[in-house]
């Protein structure tokens, strides 16, 4: 955020000064964070109530370097006052986007493929000469996405923010903190379906980044999405379709995976023309392609070309955890895509290792968690799983949680089963040499800590 005065700033929050003298007054203020232990010069301490009460930690927080805390009450230390701390770190954030020359806001949403599209996006736009600040790690909550804002440099010309939600109205609450004039939607697939209810519920709440564009805002979204999801009756002033269906403004053809990453045709619609231009990047996954291409249209609406967006991509790098591929001793490849997970996205890594393996003829093996937030149709989605992965060939499925267990249910095939992400470390006594192996799974299933293991004792030496 731009520097501002603690006073300032404390207006701005509704706010009022404790302990604080008329030099402190001053001081300029940078930014913001909620962890004491990461506290900086010129930051302000928000002291959230939790697990754990925030107000505890402040103390640690100045002695790092912050300026004040923010607290519901005066605290021991100097204080900015303010009814709830948590709604205050919003309107802090809003305050300082609306502010005189603030940073373009680009808001992302979709229930895969948030964060591929953001480091796309990201990397494109510098390759261009922007200057991006963008979500750092899943920071894409009411308290992340608040926080990017106010740690994002002063000189930021382009924010790239992704926006989560697990019901209804989240995203409206986000973009009234940063709101946006170019939105991306990535997909719409089922999660988090024990909170919206319905997958219709979903898709209406996915909708809402949409709706809260300008008139003079751009939309990115996949030509496929069910329309209640793309802001029907909403007047933008450009919408920008991606998919690879023919009709699609932006689409991939010829899509192919080398030892250095991906590569695809990028067919672009322009007036009653197409044109196209060859674009490589290094990562790996044919399920990514789409991310891309949602990223390119946010490119596109931003005033960038394509031959721009080929040369950002060159230079791409996915957050870890997603589409991360090593070779381990005895020639085992692993697919580590362990982040996280829904049905759309575990289907998409399940048919690219089937792929992998098959054109290098090894064994698959399947290490799988469970989905987590899906509602009462969950057991069918790890069904449909379960099915999927004896369709394209899965020749081992390694079951990690309670979960997982549907996955065996409706799989034809080798079974292993682990009741958590400990137990799942005696796998590597299961692996043969040459053996393809693809991670997917729930954030809370932690099998980042498995392949994390993998790596340690199936070092290359």
């Amino acid at each position: 955020m731009k520097p501002a005065a603690l006073a300032t700033v404390a207006e701005a929050m509704g706010g009022t000064l404790a302990g604080v003298s008329e030099e402190l007054a001053a001081a300029p203020v940078f930014g913001a964070t909620t962890d004491s232990r990461s506290a900086r010069e010129g930051q302000l301490f928000f002291a959230l109530a939790g697990r754990v009460d925030g107000a505890d930690f402040a103390p640690e927080a100045l002695l790092r370097g912050a300026v004040a805390a923010v607290a519901s009450r005066p605290l021991d230390v100097p204080t900015v006052v303010v009814e709830d701390p948590f709604v205050a770190l919003g309107v802090l954030a809003r305050w300082s986007l609306l502010r005189e020359k603030s940073p373009t806001v680009v808001g992302i949403t979709g229930t895969v493929g948030k964060t591929t599209t953001k480091d796309a996006l990201a990397a494109i736009l510098r390759t261009s000469g922007h200057k991006v600040s963008a979500t750092e790690g899943n920071l894409n909550n009411e308290i992340g996405l608040p926080l990017t804002v106010l740690v994002a440099p002063p000189d930021a010309e382009i924010l790239v923010l992704e926006m989560g939600a697990t019901h209804a109205g989240d995203v409206t609450h986000l973009c009234r903190i940063a709101p946006p004039r170019v939105g991306i939607l990535t997909a719409v697939s089922p999660v988090h379906l024990d909170s919206f209810g319905t997958f219709e519920g979903l898709t209406a709440a996915k909708g809402e980044l949409a709706l809260a564009l300008p008139e003079g805002g751009a939309f990115v979204y996949p030509k496929a999405a069910p329309l209640a999801a793309t802001g029907p009756g909403k007047t933008l002033r450009r919408r920008i379709t991606f998919g690879r269906e023919p009709e699609a403004e932006l689409r991939a053809s010829g899509i192919s995976e080398r030892e250095d990453g991906l590569s695809f045709t990028l067919r672009v619609k322009d007036g009653g023309g197409e044109n196209s231009v060859e674009v490589e990047a290094p990562v790996f996954g044919t399920h990514l392609v789409e991310p891309m291409l949602a990223a390119i249209g946010g490119a596109l609406a931003l005033g960038a070309s394509p031959e721009e967006c080929t040369r950002g991509l060159r230079r791409l790098r996915r957050t870890g955890l997603r589409g991360e591929v090593y070779r381990l001793r005895d020639d085992i490849i692993v697919y580590d895509d362990s982040y996280n997970a829904s049905p759309a996205a575990v289907a998409a890594v399940l048919r690219y290792g089937s792929q992998g393996a098959k054109g290098q003829g090894r064994r698959l093996v399947a290490v799988l968690g469970g989905m987590f937030e899906l509602g009462g149709g969950a057991r069918a989605y790890h069904h449909e799983a379960g099915k999927l992965a004896s369709e394209v060939g899965v020749d081992l499925l390694a079951c990690v949680g309670d979960e997982a267990r549907w996955y065996a249910e409706a799989f034809h095939g080798d079974t292993l089963f682990y009741e958590d992400a400990a137990a799942a470390e005696k796998l590597e006594r299961e692996l043969r040499t040459g053996d393809y192996v693809i991670v997917k799974g729930s954030r809370g299933v932690g099998l980042d800590k498995l392949t994390r293991r993998l790596k340690e004792k199936l070092a290359l030496v």
